[in-house]
Formats: C-alpha cells, sequence, structure tokens
C-alpha cells in the first residue's frame, strides 16, 4: 500500500473524529427542547466535550510518547466511537453531559498522535501539504456533521444519528488496525521521557505560537458550535443556517489543500501566520453586525479557508520546532493550551449574550483573537531560526 492511501484513511479517520464532535450543533436545538434546557446550560454541554479534549491532551502526547502514536490514535478512535454511540443512548442531560465529556477525553487521544503518525507514513517534504489536508478532512467531516446529521435529525431525532456516527467510527477502526500493523509505532525512549516532558512544557517559543495563533481555535469552536444557533436566531431557517455554517467547515477543505500548498513554498511564512490571525479576528468581529445572507455566505467561505490555513500554519511550526519523537507530544501540549481557551469561549460568548446581545459576543470573540498577536514580537527571533525559507 503506497504512501498517498495510507495518509489517505488517516484523512478519513481525521473527518469522522470531526463529525463526532461537530454532529452536536444540529442537535442543539432539539436537546434543548426534549431536555428543556436554557442557552447557558447547552453552552455548557458544548464545553463539556472541550474540558475533556483539553484536560487529557498533555495524556495523549505521554501515552503516545509512551505506548507509541499510532496506537495511542487507534485507541482514541475506538474510545470516540463507544461515547458517540452512549450520546445517543442517553436519556437525560448528566447522562449526554458525561458521554460527551468521554468523548472529547477520546479525541484528545487521536489528534496529536495520528497527526505524529502521519509523519511516518509521508516524505518530509509532503508534511505540511498533508498537514492542510488532515485539517481539511476535519471541516468535511464537520460539515458531513452539521448538514448531513442536520437533516437526520430532523427525521429520526438526534439519539439514532449520533449512534450512527459512532458504528461508522468503529468500522473504520477495525480497518486500520488491520491496514497499518505494519506502520512504524513512534515512541520515545521511557528513561528520556520525564526530561524530554520538560524541555516541552518550558519551551517558551512553543507556548507564544501556541497563544499567537488562537485566533483559529476561536473561529473553529464557535463558529462550528453555535452557527448554526446564532443564525435560527436571527430569523434564518433551519436548512439555511444549517447549509451556510456546512459550507464554513467544507470549504475549510480547500483552504487546508491550498493553504499548505502555499505554507510550504512561500519566503514569509512568519508574515503569513501573522496575517491570518488578523484577518480571522476582524472577521469574527463582523459576523455580528453583517445579517444579509449574501455577505454572511462570504464571510463564511472565507473564514472557513482561512481558519483551517491558520491552525495548519500553527501545527507546521510546531513540526519545526520539535524533537521527531517530541512531535505528538509537542502538538499535544500547543492544543492544550489552545483548549484551554476554547473551553471558555462557549461559555462566555452564551454569558454576553444572554446579559447583552450578539454583536457585543461576537466582538468580544475578535478581541480574544487579536490580543496575542503582539506576542509574535517576543517569538519572531527564534522562529526564523528554524523555519525553512
Amino acid at each position: 500500500m503506497n504512501y498517498g492511501t495510507r495518509a489517505g484513511l488517516v484523512h478519513t479517520a481525521r473527518a469522522l473524529y470531526a463529525l463526532n464532535w461537530m454532529d452536536m450543533a444540529p442537535a442543539l436545538e432539539y436537546i434543548k427542547t426534549d431536555m428543556n434546557l436554557t442557552v447557558v446550560e447547552l453552552g455548557t454541554l458544548v464545553t463539556a466535550f472541550y474540558v475533556g479534549i483539553a484536560v487529557f491532551q498533555v495524556l495523549g502526547g505521554y501515552l503516545s510518547s509512551y505506548i507509541g502514536d499510532k496506537t495511542t490514535s487507534l485507541i482514541g478512535l475506538l474510545f470516540v466511537s463507544i461515547f458517540a454511540i452512549t450520546s445517543g443512548l442517553s436519556v437525560n442531560f448528566t447522562e449526554l453531559i458525561v458521554s460527551r465529556f468521554f468523548a472529547g477525553l477520546s479525541a484528545a487521544l487521536f489528534f496529536s498522535p495520528a497527526l505524529s503518525l502521519l509523519a511516518s507514513i509521508v516524505p518530509e517534504n509532503k508534511y505540511a501539504f498533508h498537514i492542510g489536508i488532515y485539517n481539511g478532512a476535519f471541516n468535511v467531516g464537520g460539515g458531513v456533521g452539521i448538514i448531513g446529521w442536520a437533516i437526520l435529525d430532523q427525521y429520526m431525532g438526534y439519539r439514532i444519528p449520533f449512534i450512527i456516527a459512532g458504528v461508522l467510527t468503529l468500522a473504520l477502526f477495525f480497518v486500520l488496525v488491520f491496514l497499518f500493523r505494519n506502520i512504524e509505532n513512534i515512541k520515545t525512549n521511557k528513561s528520556d521521557i520525564f526530561a524530554s516532558f520538560k524541555k516541552v512544557f518550558s519551551n517558551r517559543i512553543i507556548i507564544l505560537v501556541a497563544f499567537i495563533g488562537i485566533a483559529a481555535m476561536v473561529a473553529e469552536t464557535i463558529l462550528g458550535q453555535f452557527f448554526v444557533y446564532y443564525l435560527e436566531s436571527i430569523k434564518y431557517s433551519v436548512d439555511l443556517a444549517g447549509s451556510i455554517s456546512s459550507l464554513y467547515l467544507l470549504i475549510g477543505f480547500l483552504g487546508g489543500v491550498l493553504g499548505g500548498y502555499h505554507f510550504s513554498r512561500t519566503k514569509y511564512k512568519i508574515g503569513t501566520f501573522l496575517a491570518i490571525n488578523i484577518v480571522l479576528s476582524i472577521l469574527l468581529i463582523l459576523i455580528g453586525f453583517i445579517h444579509y445572507y449574501i455577505f454572511i455566505i462570504i464571510i463564511a467561505i472565507a473564514m472557513g479557508m482561512i481558519t483551517v490555513y491558520g491552525m495548519s500554519i500553527t501545527y507546521t511550526l510546531v513540526r519545526y520546532l520539535a524533537r521527531r519523537d517530541l512531535v505528538s507530544l509537542t502538538l499535544s501540549f500547543v492544543n492544550t493550551l489552545q483548549l484551554l481557551v476554547a473551553v471558555a469561549v462557549p461559555v462566555i460568548f452564551t454569558i454576553i449574550v444572554s446579559q447583552y446581545n450578539y454583536e457585543l459576543a461576537w466582538v468580544s470573540m475578535g478581541i480574544l483573537g487579536l490580543i496575542f498577536v503582539p506576542l509574535i514580537f517576543l517569538a519572531k527571533g527564534n522562529l526564523i531560526k528554524v523555519v525553512p525559507s
């Protein structure tokens, strides 16, 4: 089996991982009615997944270093499928929020180990390009989860679609176990693990890169989970709201592919990193003040492409900064830092909406993306040394 086919299977797993993440968005309105929840409780439900994925990112990186990136990513995919199924079987708010928390925990075991696994599959000079496809695959899966599962939710209720997503993921798990049995399982020398932890966690440049690139994580979090709900609140039909939100995610695949291609070739890698996060922050602010659907569609397309490109740049910079056997751990650490911010985003957004209005909520999201941009002046010198021109 050639590297392209194996990489394609990793990208497919990433898409199903995203489907199990984003299929919550079209279900929120049905869950709210079925369980009689407030908008803040919906925000808490969404946050539960992010708490799980944020808290256990480092655990995923540690397990990857200890038992190997391939083994850890497959374990994560298995448990994502299991807790997707239990989400569909939950009969009350407590059961559902617990299932979503553990689904997030499981997702943490998949993300960065799978990116490290990808580095064992594709040639080094193709890695930046495949990071773009990997992140784009998230948007394809998320887009299917929003528009496809919005249709399923209408006709089947929200529970059965959760189960379907889990079963599809479980099937792919068994396929990967069989087909990836000969791929190297990269791990760190056990005697070096704790020294490696200290080396990664004390790296000031890695920490700065994580926060400078936060706008993409904020955009993915709030648009992925609340864009449908927001558009419905400003009188968009369910179908139109779902279609625009799905477009935001689906177009991200193109952004990932084109972005990966561009970033691997541009001389202005650091300037591109900075510009992407500034533009994303400005677009987040504009969403709250533009209601005409044509302009909303244009913003959704632009943000879909730029969000994935921005995340791909962050992960590629981390790969340049990390030792090969520490790629998974370093990516886990960066993702943890970003997800600690993302955990608060749904709660902040919904509280501002309930106390003030949507306009101020969107402005707050844009400001959150902008406040870390000046940190580039502290990181630029070190990045110039490791980023290839």
